[in-house]
């Protein structure tokens, strides 16, 4: 996940060069340490912290270089509208320092009505950044506001500390508890989710909602309490967080190109610009799992793990794994294979700071991390 954190971090500062700005370096940096420091620290109180101070960048970046004129009442709406889940894990915080004398992550609760609500607690605090479906409705809002290379640190960094907070407080948490009150909920809405992805035009808004749908998976990997489901959590968030800042750069570049993000607008790119349909040949396939890249190890983690936890299990992957190819053939075809629309003006150059993310994230990256990937496994 550091790895992940860098990389993605040296992506979104390549592709906001053109800013010249001190006052976003400083905050690509502090981000950088916030995900960091998360990652490393073992007392609860500073996992808190970081875990909230996240939120700060992110809303600074929408303020500062967001296009659209209501960006500041939607930054507000998203601080209310997460802040609301994450404060009663203050009250979690303080009782288990009270009853224990200690903040370590590590540490076991028993199995008590306090423990119980505790786990609900701090389980939905950490879900609401993942995001989970129903506590979602801030990332659309967040990724439309937000520039590019924001949507790609939000999708790609920040998003990712729910999963890792979920990963580290795993010892505190009562998966059976969590999955007899969950798992239902989260069969019903994997589907559900891929679903909403099909009802989709905007470019952007597809995409933070494929995002909720991947993420949907975690939960469920979580509470399979398996080897083979937290490493296939591990797996989940690492390619998402590669995987969807790729499409975000497509968006921010078709954008630039069409003035729109409607992709049923944005057609006939192969028949004009070659390259950048190979481009976007490769992150589809990226996208959806496609052997043999280290995604399809990801998802078949998932269906192993999915499989054992309920007999039902099988109808909700069907739907899941058919809505999901789906959505992504609706914005492939539509992107590269309508007929071009005579209204836009296709022809346009790629600058330097457009031109090496794309590079280095879309073409050399799949094969370092398939190579990685498979050597790991």
């Amino acid at each position: 996940m550091t790895y992940m954190a860098c990389f993605v971090m040296y992506m979104s500062f390549m592709f906001s060069i053109s800013f010249k700005s001190f006052k976003l370096d400083v905050t690509l940096i502090f981000i950088l340490f916030v995900c960091l420091a998360m990652f490393l620290t073992d007392n609860i109180f500073y996992i808190y912290l970081f875990y909230e101070a996240s939120l700060v960048p992110i809303l600074y970046i929408i303020i500062k270089w967001g296009s659209y004129p209501e960006r500041s009442i939607r930054s507000v709406m998203l601080l209310i509208y997460t802040s609301f889940f994450t404060f009663p894990f203050l009250y979690v915080l303080f009782s288990i320092y009270s009853s224990r004398n200690t903040l370590c992550v590590y540490i076991h609760l028993n199995n008590s009505f306090y423990s119980l609500f505790f786990s609900v607690v701090m389980f939905l605090a950490f879900s609401v950044k993942l995001p989970i479906y129903g506590l979602h409705f801030w990332l659309p809002i967040a990724h439309v506001e937000a520039p590019t290379f924001g949507s790609m640190i939000l999708a790609g960094v920040l998003l990712k500390l729910g999963g890792v907070g979920l990963i580290r407080f795993i010892n505190i948490l009562n998966i059976d508890v969590l999955k007899f009150f969950f798992m239902g909920y989260f069969s019903l809405f994997l589907a559900y989710a891929t679903f909403v992805c099909c009802l989709q035009s905007d470019f952007k808004r597809l995409v933070a909602y494929s995002s909720v749908s991947h993420i949907m998976t975690i939960p469920i990997m979580l509470f399979s309490s398996s080897f083979l489901g937290f490493k296939g959590v591990i797996s989940i968030m690492f390619m998402h967080g590669v995987s969807s800042p790729l499409l975000f750069i497509l968006v921010g570049i078709m954008y630039s190109i069409t003035s729109t993000r409607q992709h049923v607008m944005i057609r006939g790119v192969l028949c004009v610009r070659p390259i950048l349909s190979f481009i976007i040949v490769i992150s589809f396939f990226f996208n959806v799992s496609a052997p043999p890249l280290p995604s399809f190890i990801s998802e078949v983690l998932f269906v192993v793990s999915f499989r054992h936890l309920t007999n039902l299990s099988l109808i909700f992957l069907v739907f899941f794994l058919f809505f999901s190819i789906v959505y992504n053939l609706l914005w492939f075809s539509s992107i590269n294979f309508l007929n071009q629309d005579s209204n836009y003006n296709y022809s346009f150059s790629l600058s330097y700071c457009t031109f090496m993310p794309i590079i280095f994230s879309i073409l050399f990256m799949p094969i370092i991390i398939t190579v990685i990937f498979y050597f790991i496994y």
